[in-house]
C-alpha cells in the first residue's frame, strides 16, 4: 500500500502555515480483504415518497407539511411502482407518461401555483383537495391494472427468450444443472422472467416471487432480504441478501466470488452483483426434499456485466452447513451501452430538436421528480434501442396499439397548437416535421440490421419513435386537469395521424379561425383583409391577438404584404405580447431586415424592453424567453442577426444605454452571433464595445426596478452610486467585539483581521468560509471617536469550539442593499447617506443594522450592506 500523493488544506493566503514536505510513501503488508457476508446499509426512510427539505413546490410543500397526504403520498408512489415493474414494456411507457402528467396536474387541480419555496405551512383547502385527488388516483389505478394482462397465450416465444439464456457455466451436480436450466428456458420461452414457482416439482417458501419473504425451514428462520431499490435503480424491487436465523449468508458479493473462481475470468465491472449492491431476485424453494436458492443478476439497462459480458444466476443448496453452491448459469449478455445513437443522425438530429421545444423540466416538477425522470429515460431510451422485441412484441401480446395511437395523436396535436403561438414556434415546426419521416425510417433500418423482420421492426421503430415524440411534447404545458388513463386492450380507437406523419399532413382538415392564425399560416391578403375587418367590428382594440397576448404584427412580419396592410390599417408597430416581445424584437430574432426597416420607418420603439413574467409561455423558447426577462431588439440582434439588420437598428438610434452594464451585454451577444463573419463581428464592434452608450431620449427611460435585480444609479453631490437589492445568506460570524477608534481602523485592520483569523482556524478548528466583515449592530451608536463593531470572518462552525474572548454569531437571511465604497470619488458618510437615501425612495425600511464586507478574492473592494426590510 502507497501514499500517491500528499494533500495540503487550502487556508486564507494571511493564515498558511508553512508546510516544508509531505511524508514519504510507505509499503505494507496486503491490506486483509474481510469476506464475512453483510447487507448493505439500508435506506433512510422518508415521511412521504420523498425528503421533505430544501426548496420545494407548492404541491410538494403541502404534502409535506401534513401527515395524512405525506402517509397518502408515499403509498400511492408504492402503489406506482410496483404497478409499473410488472408491466410490459409498452404499457409501464404508457402509464409513466400518464403518472408525470397527473402530477404535474396536481397544483392546478387544487388551485395551487408552481413557486418553489422553503415555507411548509398547511393550508387545509390545499390539503384536502390533494388527499382527494390521491384516493382517486390511487382506486384508479387499481382498476386499470387488472386490464393490464396478455390478451391470450401466444404461440410465439416471450421476447425476453432472444437476449436471455441460461447456459451452464459450472455444474457441481451436471443432471440436476442440466434439468434447471432447461425448465427455466422453457419458463422464459413461455412467460418471460422465470419464475421458480412455476417449475416442476417445486414449491417457493420465500423470496421475491413468492407472498412472503420470511419462511420456516427445518427449524430454522430464513428471510430473504427484500426492498426498493431506489432512484438509481429505477425503484424496482430486488433482493440484497439471505439471512439465516438473523445472521447473513449471502450478500451482493456471494455471486460475483463464485463467478471469479471460473476459467478465463477476465474481471467485472463491479465486485458486487450490482451498483445498488443487490440482486435482481433471491427465492428460496423446495424441490425433490431438498432447501434451494436460486440467485439472478439484474438484466437489461441495469446488468452488472460490462460491454459484451454476461450476468449470472446461482443455484445454491441451503444445507447445515450453510449454503453449497451447486449450478452457476450465465444469462444474458449485455449489449453496447454507449454510441447507439452515433450511426443514426436523423434520429439524433430529430431528438435534438424535440429537446429545444421541450426545454427545462416543468416548474411544477421537485428536484427528485427532475432526476427520476431523466433517470427513466436513459434506462427506457436504452431499452428501447438494445432490446427492441420487448417493446415491439408488448404492443400486440398486451394490446397497446389503441393506447399508444391515442397518446401519438395528442402529441402531434400538441406539436401542432404549438406552432400556433408564434412565428418562432412555426419556424421551428416547419423545420421538425420534414425530420420525421427519415428518423422513422432510420430506426426501421436499424433493427432490420439487428435481425427483427419487417413486422418486428416496424413496431419497434414505431414505438421508439413515438416515445421520443410525445415525451418532448408532454413538457410544452403543464395540464389544467387530471388526465384519463391509457386506454386499455378491450378498448379500440381510430388514429387520425401516422407515428411520424409527412410534413403537411397536421394542417389537412384545419380551418384557421382568428387573424392571427390565417397571418402565422401565410394566408392571401384578400382572406387578411377579411378577417381584420371582422375582428376589428368584433374586438376593436383586441383585433388580432393571439396566444400569451401576441399582437398581429408580430405574426406577420415574415410577410412584408401582409406586414404592410396590416400597418394601413392602423395596428400598433410597439403592441407587445405577456412579457414585452414587440414586433421588432421578432424581426431582429428571425433576421427579418425588410420587416425590420418598415417597423423603423412605421415609428416602431427601438429601446423598448421585455420585462421578466413567472410561468409564461408554452414550449422551451418562450418560457426560457419570458423568465430572462429585460431585453431589446438591439441585444437580440447582436446575438443571432446578420450585420445589416445589427447596422439598421444602430442607425435608428438603438445603441442607448438601456440599463446599467447594457454595453457588455450588448458586446458579449455579438461573440456568439454565428451569423457574423470575423470581418463584420469587428467592424461591428466598434460602435458598440468601445464605450459606455448614451442615455436613451428621457421618454424611453425606464424606472429602475431594484427589485427584479435592477442597479439603481443614485446621484449625490457629484458621485453616482450603483446600489443593488441583495439577499445575505444566514451565516455564522467568529469575530471579536470591539470599541475602534477611525484611526486604529484606519492603521490596525489588517493585524486585528490576522489575530481574528488565527483565533478561528488554530483555537476554534474552524474553517473560513467567507471575507473579514465588519458587523455593525447599532449605527446610532457610532460616534466621531467610537466605532462599536464585531471584527469577524464567516465560519464553518461545525465542532468549532469557544475561545475566549470571542463569539460566535449567527446571523439570519438578510435583505440588504448594497453598494462598492470608492474612496477615489465618496467618503464613508455620504456613501452611508446613500444608501439610507435609496432605501426609502424605493419603499425600504432602512434598520440601524450594516456590514462592511473587505472582498480580497478576485478584484479587491471593500462593499458596505444596509440591512432593510419591505
Amino acid at each position: 500500500m502507497s501514499v500517491p500523493f500528499c494533500f495540503k488544506p487550502a487556508v486564507p493566503a494571511a493564515l498558511v502555515v508553512l508546510i516544508s514536505g509531505c511524508a514519504a510513501p510507505v509499503s505494507g503488508p496486503v491490506a486483509f480483504h474481510d469476506t464475512t457476508p453483510r447487507l448493505a446499509q439500508t435506506q433512510v426512510e422518508t415521511r412521504a415518497s420523498f425528503e421533505c427539505g430544501g426548496a420545494l413546490p407548492a404541491v410538494h410543500r403541502q404534502i409535506c407539511a401534513s401527515e395524512m397526504l405525506s402517509a397518502q403520498d408515499k403509498q400511492l408512489a408504492d402503489q406506482y411502482r410496483t404497478l409499473v415493474q410488472n408491466l410490459d414494456t409498452a404499457g409501464g411507457l404508457l402509464l409513466e407518461a400518464n403518472q408525470r402528467q397527473w402530477m404535474l396536474s396536481r397544483a392546478a387541480q387544487c388551485g395551487m401555483d408552481n413557486q418553489t419555496g422553503t415555507d411548509v405551512q398547511a393550508d387545509a383547502a390545499a390539503v384536502a383537495c390533494l388527499q382527494a385527488s390521491y384516493r382517486d388516483r390511487a382506486q384508479r389505478l387499481a382498476t386499470w391494472a387488472l386490464s393490464s394482462r396478455p390478451l391470450a397465450q401466444q404461440q410465439a416465444a416471450h421476447p425476453y427468450s432472444a437476449y436471455v439464456d441460461y447456459r451452464l457455466a459450472d455444474g457441481r451436480e451436471p443432471g440436476l444443472c442440466s434439468q434447471l436450466a432447461d425448465q427455466l428456458n422453457d419458463d422464459l420461452q413461455r412467460n418471460g422472467l422465470p419464475n421458480p414457482a412455476r417449475l416442476p416439482g417445486t414449491t417457493v417458501l420465500a423470496g421475491s416471487n413468492s407472498a412472503t419473504s420470511v419462511a420456516s425451514l427445518d427449524g430454522r428462520e430464513i428471510r430473504v432480504d427484500l426492498y426498493n431499490a431506489g432512484p438509481y435503480a429505477g425503484y424496482q424491487n430486488r433482493a440484497r441478501g439471505l439471512l439465516i436465523n438473523g445472521q447473513v449468508v449471502m450478500d451482493d458479493r456471494t455471486l460475483p466470488r463464485w463467478v471469479a473462481e471460473l476459467p478465463n475470468y477476465g474481471g467485472r465491472a463491479y465486485v458486487s452483483s450490482s451498483q445498488t449492491s443487490d440482486y435482481g431476485s433471491i427465492d428460496v424453494f423446495r424441490r425433490a426434499g431438498r432447501s434451494l436458492v436460486l440467485v439472478n443478476e439484474t438484466w437489461g439497462f441495469y446488468s452488472p456485466a460490462a460491454r459484451g459480458e454476461s450476468a449470472f444466476s446461482g443455484l445454491y443448496e441451503l444445507s447445515a452447513q450453510g449454503l453449497q453452491p451447486l449450478c452457476l448459469f450465465q444469462t444474458y449478455l449485455t449489449p453496447p451501452r454507449t454510441n447507439t445513437l452515433a450511426g443514426m443522425p436523423a434520429y439524433a438530429a430529430l431528438e435534438a430538436e424535440l429537446n429545444k421545444i421541450a426545454g427545462d423540466p416543468l416548474p411544477g416538477y421537485a428536484q427528485h421528480e427532475r432526476r427520476d425522470n431523466f433517470q427513466r429515460w436513459k434506462e427506457r431510451q436504452w431499452t428501447l434501442l438494445n432490446l427492441p422485441l420487448l417493446g415491439a412484441d408488448a404492443l400486440s401480446r398486451y394490446g397497446r396499439e389503441a393506447a399508444v395511437y391515442q397518446r401519438n395523436d395528442q402529441a402531434l396535436e400538441a406539436l401542432f397548437n404549438w406552432s400556433e403561438r408564434n412565428l418562432g414556434s412555426k419556424t421551428g415546426y416547419r423545420k421538425v416535421m420534414p425530420m420525421l419521416r427519415p428518423a422513422h425510417q432510420e430506426l426501421v433500418q436499424m433493427f432490420l440490421a439487428q435481425g427483427l423482420d419487417a413486422a418486428q421492426s416496424q413496431a419497434a421503430a414505431d414505438l421508439l419513435f413515438h416515445e421520443t415524440l410525445a415525451r418532448s411534447m408532454e413538457n410544452l404545458a403543464p395540464p389544467v386537469e387530471a388526465p384519463d388513463l391509457p386506454l386499455t386492450p378491450q378498448d379500440s380507437y381510430p388514429a387520425r395521424y401516422a407515428i411520424a406523419p409527412a410534413a403537411g399532413a397536421l394542417e389537412q382538415g384545419r380551418h384557421f379561425a382568428t387573424l392571427y392564425s390565417v397571418l402565422l399560416n401565410d394566408a392571401p391578403a384578400n382572406v387578411i383583409n377579411d378577417f381584420v375587418n371582422y375582428e376589428t367590428d368584433t374586438f376593436g382594440a383586441r383585433r388580432g391577438l393571439g396566444p400569451d397576448q401576441s399582437p398581429a404584427l408580430m405574426a406577420a412580419v415574415a410577410s412584408p404584404a401582409s406586414l404592410e396592410l396590416l400597418l394601413q390599417r392602423g395596428f400598433d408597430p410597439d403592441a407587445a405580447n405577456a412579457w414585452g416581445k414587440t414586433p421588432l424584437m421578432s424581426a431582429a430574432e428571425l433576421n427579418l431586415l425588410p420587416a425590420a426597416r418598415r417597423l423603423i420607418d412605421a415609428g416602431a420603439n427601438v429601446h423598448a424592453q421585455t420585462r421578466q413574467v413567472a410561468f409564461a409561455g408554452v414550449g422551451g423558447p418562450d418560457r426560457q424567453e419570458a423568465e430572462a426577462g429585460r431585453s431589446t431588439a438591439l441585444l437580440i440582434a447582436a446575438r443571432q442577426a446578420e450585420a445589416p439588420l445589427i447596422d439598421l437598428l444602430i442607425n435608428a438610434g438603438a445603441a442607448a444605454q438601456a440599463w446599467d452594464g447594457y454595453h457588455q451585454q450588448v458586446c458579449v451577444a455579438l461573440d456568439v452571433n454565428g451569423r457574423l463573419s470575423d470581418a463584420e463581428r469587428s467592424r461591428v464592434k466598434g460602435p458598440l464595445c468601445t464605450s459606455v452608450y448614451t442615455a436613451p431620449p428621457p421618454s424611453q427611460q425606464t424606472v429602475a426596478d431594484i427589485r427584479a435585480g435592477d442597479t439603481l444609479i443614485l446621484r449625490d453631490t457629484g458621485v453616482d452610486y450603483r446600489i443593488r437589492l441583495l439577499e445575505r445568506p444566514a451565516m455564522v460570524l467568529f469575530g471579536r467585539n470591539m470599541q475602534l477608534t477611525p484611526e486604529r481602523l484606519r492603521n490596525d485592520m489588517g493585524s486585528i483581521a490576522r489575530q481574528v483569523g488565527m483565533a478561528a482556524v488554530r483555537r476554534g478548528k474552524m474553517k473560513i468560509a467567507g471575507p473579514l466583515t465588519l458587523a455593525i449592530q447599532d449605527m446610532s451608536a457610532m460616534t466621531d471617536t467610537q466605532l462599536p463593531m464585531l471584527v469577524s470572518f464567516p465560519v464553518n462552525a461545525l465542532g468549532g469550539a469557544n475561545v475566549a474572548n470571542y463569539v460566535l454569531e449567527r446571523t439570519p437571511q438578510q435583505q440588504v442593499l448594497s453598494v462598492n465604497f470608492d474612496p477615489q470619488q465618496a467618503d464613508v458618510e455620504s456613501t452611508w447617506r446613500a444608501l439610507f437615501s435609496a432605501a426609502l425612495t424605493q419603499g425600504f425600511t432602512p434598520s440601524q443594522q450594516g456590514y462592511v464586507v473587505m472582498h480580497t478574492q478576485g478584484v479587491r473592494r471593500t462593499e458596505y450592506q444596509l440591512v432593510v426590510s419591505e
